[in-house]
C-alpha cells in the first residue's frame, strides 16, 4: 500500500472539511429558501382571493339588499303621501301604447315617454324623443341615474334611471312651451301611483322584462367623480294607464307587448325590485294639496330581493 505523506494528508481533510461546510450551506439555504417562496406563495394567493372578489361585474352589497350605489332619486316637489282609499275600483285611461322596436331596442325608458307625453297631447315621436331630447352619455362618464349610456338604437346599450326621464321631459315641455309637471315619484307606493291613474294621469312606472323576477345588479365602472354604475339587468319601462282591483290586474302600455294586464301583485313585486322608481308628467290643476312646495327629498329606498 502506497504511503500517504502528511501533507497530502492534511490536504485530503481540508477539502474533506470544505465539503462538509458546503453541504451544510446549501442546506440551510434550501430549508430557508423554501419557507419564503412558501410563505410568498401563500401571501399571493390571498391577495389573488381579495381581487377575485372586487372585480368589475360585482357588487359589494349584501345579496339580499338592492344595491342603491351612488343614483339619488330627488324630485323637487313635496312626494304625495298614499290614498287611504282609490276613489273607483276600475280605472282605464285611453293611453296608447307606442312600440319601441324595431328602431329603439333598448329604448324602453324614452318609448313610454313618448307615449306619456302623446296622452298629455304632444304628438312626438320615439325617434325624435330619442334622438333629440334624451339624455345621453358614452360609457364611463356618468352612472345610469344622470343619462342613458349609450343609444337606445343600439340592441348592446343599457338604459336610464328616473331622473333621466325627468330631465328628458322637462326639456322636451319646455322646448314646446309646456305647463306641464313633470314629477319623480319614486318611492311612492304602488297604492300612490294608481291613485294618479284613478284621476286621470298615466304613470311612467319602471318594472322588469315579462315582469321577470330576476334581477341582477351588475357593476360596469367608476365615474370620473366617484360614482359607481351599475345597472339592474332586466329593468324595463312601461306606462301605467289602468287598474281592475276586483280583477286585481293592472293596465300597461308595454313598449315590447302593447297593451297588456298583469297580476296586480306580481306587477307591484316587481316595481319594488327596481327601487320603485316612477313618473308622471300632469296638468298642474291636478297637483295634491301640499305637492308645490319646493323641498327636495331625497329617497334610497331599501328594498329587500324576492
Amino acid at each position: 500500500m502506497e504511503k500517504v505523506s502528511k501533507k497530502r494528508l492534511g490536504r485530503r481533510r481540508r477539502m474533506a472539511l470544505l465539503l462538509i461546510l458546503a453541504l451544510a450551506a446549501a442546506a440551510v439555504y434550501l430549508i430557508f429558501f423554501r419557507s419564503d417562496s412558501s410563505q410568498t406563495k401563500r401571501i399571493t394567493q390571498k391577495t389573488s382571493i381579495t381581487l377575485e372578489t372586487t372585480t368589475p361585474g360585482e357588487t359589494t352589497a349584501p345579496p339580499s339588499v338592492l344595491y342603491q350605489g351612488t343614483i339619488p332619486m330627488k324630485t323637487e316637489l313635496t312626494l304625495p303621501t298614499e290614498p287611504a282609499s282609490l276613489p273607483a275600483d276600475q280605472v282605464q285611461l285611453d293611453a296608447q301604447p307606442v312600440l319601441q322596436n324595431p328602431e329603439l331596442p333598448t329604448g324602453c325608458e324614452v318609448t313610454t315617454l313618448t307615449a306619456a307625453l302623446n296622452y298629455a297631447g304632444y304628438p312626438v315621436d320615439k325617434v325624435t324623443m330619442a334622438d333629440k331630447y334624451l339624455i345621453q352619455s358614452d360609457p364611463y362618464l356618468t352612472t345610469f341615474g344622470e343619462a342613458f349610456v349609450g343609444s337606445p338604437h343600439n340592441s348592446n346599450a343599457w338604459g336610464c334611471y328616473a331622473p333621466v326621464i325627468v330631465e328628458t321631459a322637462q326639456n322636451y315641455i319646455a322646448a314646446q312651451g309646456g305647463n306641464e309637471v313633470v314629477q319623480n315619484l319614486t318611492g311612492c307606493s304602488l297604492k300612490t301611483l294608481l291613485w294618479e291613474v284613478a284621476n286621470g294621469t298615466p304613470v311612467i312606472t319602471w318594472a322588469t322584462i315579462n315582469l321577470t323576477s330576476h334581477v341582477e345588479e351588475r357593476y360596469y365602472w367608476t365615474t370620473p367623480n366617484g360614482e359607481d354604475a351599475v345597472f339592474l339587468i332586466n329593468e324595463h319601462c312601461v306606462l301605467l294607464c289602468g287598474y281592475d282591483l276586483n280583477a286585481n290586474t293592472v293596465t300597461v302600455c308595454d313598449p315590447l307587448e302593447g297593451k297588456v294586464d298583469y297580476d296586480l301583485d306580481k306587477f307591484e313585486d316587481r316595481y319594488s325590485l327596481v327601487y320603485q322608481q316612477a313618473v308622471v308628467i300632469r296638468d298642474p290643476d291636478k297637483m295634491q294639496s301640499g305637492e308645490t312646495e319646493t323641498e327636495t327629498v331625497t329617497i334610497m329606498p331599501e328594498i329587500d330581493a324576492q
